[in-house]
């Protein structure tokens, strides 16, 4: 997914003060400054001190509340793996059409490849069943009423059984290639683990230049600075925050490049790109009162809980 980060500079605040006297003071003022001369410097280099302390304190306070850069790393080198299995009637995958389900010998075979390949960490079957725990079980944003549709209709028999595991470093391709050669193969996802696990717990994504992605942004452009401040004043009220980190565009897209490794994601993919705040949360979040709290939040595409496995 994306190259380095842009820094952020974050500028400081302006301090301008000015004392003003009418005319009909200024006689009176200079003569009073001349006969205290030595006093009016003292108070003047006091002052100025005093003035640096708190500006500097301030300037101090405002930085600390800015994100910090997406950290350098690591990138992870793990991954997980979805091989999914021919379904009876299955006419979207060519490698499943004019065949019915996939057999015991045929699972069997899978199994044989996961076992004796060096990439794979460990696996599991997935049932129909299983399949449909699992989909209902996705955390869900309130808004997706689309999602909330589906969750309403589908039935454990519209989804395929499939293998799932966690891959380590090696020749993913060649473990790909293996599993689709296969009877009774659909279709085989790799990626790469996401790179903000174990980085940040809780993700929270503003609207990007086309937000047709995202429910909440469709027609109204990219999040604004004031949007952007005032996500983020809402992300430091939230418990227990020890980090936040802002993401730009650019890394973004490198994150998705990192995952989506076998895919051809170009710069042209930009403006689908959300910039995002990332958050270091004391406790797991509880994603649900957190969504609550950014409900109706301008410029606030998708609030996610990052910190599962």
């Amino acid at each position: 997914m994306h190259v380095s980060p842009d820094s952020q500079d974050s500028p400081e605040p302006a301090v301008s003060e000015e004392l003003s006297f009418g005319d009909d003071r200024e006689p009176r003022l200079g003569g009073w400054l001349r006969a205290h001369r030595g006093l009016v410097g003292v108070v003047a280099v006091s002052v100025l001190l005093l003035a640096g302390v708190s500006v500097g304190g301030w300037v101090l306070y405002q930085r600390s509340r800015q994100p910090l850069s997406p950290p350098d790393g690591p990138w992870p080198q793990t991954g997980t793996f979805s091989a999914f299995l021919c379904q009876g009637g299955d006419t979207a995958s060519e490698a499943c059409s004019d065949r019915g389900a996939v057999t015991a010998e045929e699972k069997q075979a899978v199994a044989a490849v996961l076992n004796t390949s060096p990439v794979v960490k460990d696996f599991h079957f997935e049932t129909q069943e299983e399949a449909l725990a699992n989909f209902r079980a996705l955390p869900v944003a309130e808004e997706d009423h689309a999602h909330e549709a589906l969750l309403d209709t589908i039935e454990a028999a519209d989804l395929p059984e499939s293998y799932r595991g966690a891959i380590g470093p090696g020749d993913w391709r060649a473990l790909k290639r293996r599993l689709e050669a296969l009877p009774g193969v659909s279709r085989v996802y790799v990626f790469r683990d996401y790179f903000w696990r174990g980085k940040a717990d809780l993700s929270i994504a503003l609207c990007p230049q086309a937000g047709e992605s995202y429910e909440r942004c469709e027609g109204r452009g990219a999040a604004s600075q004031t949007d952007k401040d005032d996500v983020l004043g809402r992300i430091y009220a939230l418990p227990g925050v020890e980090a936040v980190y802002f993401e730009d565009r650019a890394h973004a897209l490198k994150v998705w490049r990192h995952v989506w490794w076998e895919r051809a994601v170009t710069n042209r993919d930009l403006p689908n790109m959300p910039e995002a705040y990332y958050v270091k949360l004391a406790a797991p979040p509880v994603i649900r009162d957190i969504r609550k709290s950014f409900a109706g939040v301008a410029g606030v595409a998708e609030v996610s809980d990052v910190s599962g496995p």
